[in-house]
């Protein structure tokens, strides 16, 4: 189920135009340490300690959109290079 929705949104982005490409990844990294911050505020201000955890976990699914979608814009990088 994972990996679908993974290919699902390595397709998505994929499609889109080299700077939205730039854009979506300068947006998830930046987003990485408000998430991470507002997670262990929310932690602390609740009481969880190590429940945390969890939380950290999918406040870094940001970083998995980056990668792909850096992955994504060297794949196209390659690419264009391949066919000069």
């Amino acid at each position: 189920m994972i990996r679908t929705h993974l290919q699902h949104l390595h397709h998505a982005i994929d499609e889109q135009t080299l700077p939205i490409r730039a854009g979506i990844t300068l947006a998830a990294v930046a987003s990485l340490p408000l998430f991470g911050n507002t997670v262990r505020a929310l932690g602390a201000w609740l009481g969880l300690g190590r429940l945390v955890l969890p939380l950290l976990i999918l406040a870094h699914v940001p970083a998995v959109v980056g990668v792909i979608a850096i992955w994504s814009i060297g794949c196209d990088l390659c690419r264009t290079e391949d066919a000069t």
